[in-house]
């Protein structure tokens, strides 16, 4: 019947009707073919280890996962964790032994037939102490445990063949008293001046005599501080040590 109908076009318009229909059908073809795949099952490649291997052929390459826990195959060493070193820290936490500290030295393992009192000092001015058998040593400027070995190594083994040495520090403190707004003792936690300590007492009062602050040192000895001078100087800003005592005066008028 098609046929029949395009007997009497022109050969060239029935050639190009042609491909037009051809064209059509083939799109057709194609879009059925889509929808076909997108409903049916989905299939994966093959694994290529599977796969056979034509003579002269290379076999492919199968991706191998490490074996662990293999017999005897070492299991991995467990991370470290990194170490630090311990914090070497002195006795009570105040660092060096200073002037005007009080310790106690006390000596043991010593011979069966030796027995050495402990003894009880301040350190003075000159950062020495006295010690049994007329010896003398420097204690301010050292921890602790630097103290106790240095005592050791004067007594072994010039007097004794063994020996051991505890060195125990009180608690330190200074005073604050006068005019200023907190009067109190104060714990000594480390080298302070004189104006340091009046600002940790709350500072002058509004009668306080600043020219002349008394700093009393534990053997009896007293110093006369200017305010304004020391912040002028720090030379003339003393150092506290523990049981000094700082009285600002009342001014007169």
């Amino acid at each position: 019947m098609r046929t029949n109908l395009l007997a009497g076009w022109p050969a060239k318009v029935r050639a190009a009707t042609w491909c037009i229909a051809v064209q059509g059908l083939g799109a057709i073809a194609a879009v059925g073919l889509l929808c076909s795949g997108c409903s049916g099952p989905q299939y994966a490649e093959p694994n290529p280890a599977h796969r056979f291997v034509f003579p002269g052929e290379q076999p492919p390459a199968t991706l191998s996962q490490p074996a662990t826990n293999l017999p005897g195959t070492p299991a991995p060493a467990p991370a470290s964790a990194s170490t630090t070193p311990a914090a070497v820290g002195n006795v009570g936490g105040l660092g060096l032994i200073r002037v005007g500290d009080s310790i106690t030295v006390t000596f043991s393992d010593t011979p069966p037939n030796v027995r050495i009192e402990p003894i009880q000092v301040r350190i003075g001015e000159d950062g020495h102490i006295p010690l049994p058998l007329n010896q003398t040593i420097q204690a301010a400027g050292k921890t602790v445990r630097q103290l106790e070995k240095e005592i050791v190594d004067l007594y072994v083994p010039k007097f004794y063949k063994q020996m051991s040495v505890t060195v125990k520090t009180e608690e330190r403190f200074y005073f604050v008293g006068g005019e200023v707004r907190n009067p109190n003792r104060f714990l000594y936690a480390g080298q302070i001046t004189v104006l340091r300590a009046i600002d940790t007492a709350g500072g002058f009062t509004d009668f306080a005599n600043r020219k002349r602050i008394e700093l009393t040192r534990q053997d009896g000895r007293k110093i006369i501080v200017n305010y304004q001078k020391a912040l002028k100087d720090p030379k003339l800003d003393p150092e506290v040590y523990p049981n000094d005592q700082i009285v600002v005066p009342r001014r007169l008028f």
